[in-house]
């Protein structure tokens, strides 16, 4: 691809509150026209999904949640008021965008100065770690990027634990059920298939409130595979 043709690193959100996404960023992200988009929030920053569900199950969830949206035909989409508010993003303003690990990123342009540096420094490890996977038949796709980083490998077997009443964390198996710190041993366990799906244990999906179509934040945090339902 020419130079000239590449996406640029930010968008301006108009007079309505619409940016226009690159082509680019929205066939890596595997985001189609005129699909349903779902943000979700972070710290400094936040990152679209293209969601999939039934029309009763999408008009409901649309009542409880004011951050799903629809991109039309040409890329346009509407930045929730709600998260131009929190991130200080102003109609007619440039946003930074950055496509990561096939998730779409936006987060407020700051003045070049040490706090870009610091923001960049803080948001870029983050990010490279963390994936929304929507689950299917009670399976998540591990994305190879997650399963290098654990140095995971079809057929290895994950131990379950539970923390904070909201958070699973699976490990490689070590044979033993013990508690560790905050983090609770289900006694639950299962393998990375050859299609790399890990299947997570109806104990567990009912206990998180977990339904096939929606998206779990999944990252590392150490040697530990976190998951939660993504808000």
């Amino acid at each position: 691809m020419k130079e000239n043709k590449l996406p640029k690193d930010y968008l301006i959100i108009d007079n309505t509150g619409r940016v226009k996404i690159s082509p680019l960023f929205l066939k890596h992200a595997n985001i189609q026209p005129s699909a349903t988009i779902q943000f979700f929030n972070y710290k400094n920053y936040f990152v679209i999904k293209q969601i999939e569900a039934s029309p009763v199950f999408l008009k409901k969830k649309m009542k409880l949640n004011n951050l799903i949206r629809t991109i039309d035909h040409l890329g346009y989409i509407v930045i929730p008021k709600i998260l131009r508010e929190i991130h200080d993003m102003n109609l007619c303003e440039k946003i930074g965008v950055k496509l990561i690990n096939k998730s779409i990123i936006f987060y407020k342009k700051r003045k070049p100065n040490k706090s870009t540096s610091v923001l960049k420094e803080s948001m870029e490890p983050e990010l490279n770690k963390l994936s929304l996977l929507e689950i299917k038949e009670g399976k998540i796709r591990i994305p190879n990027f997650l399963l290098k980083s654990l140095n995971l490998e079809v057929n290895m077997q994950l131990q379950f634990f539970t923390k904070d009443q909201d958070t699973i964390v699976a490990k490689k198996h070590q044979y033993e059920f013990f508690t560790e710190g905050n983090l609770f041993s289900t006694g639950q366990s299962r393998v990375v298939n050859k299609d790399k799906c890990l299947n997570i244990p109806k104990k567990l999906r009912d206990y998180l409130n977990i339904n096939n179509g929606d998206i779990l934040e999944v990252k590392i945090i150490g040697d530990k595979l976190v998951i939660k339902k993504a808000i």
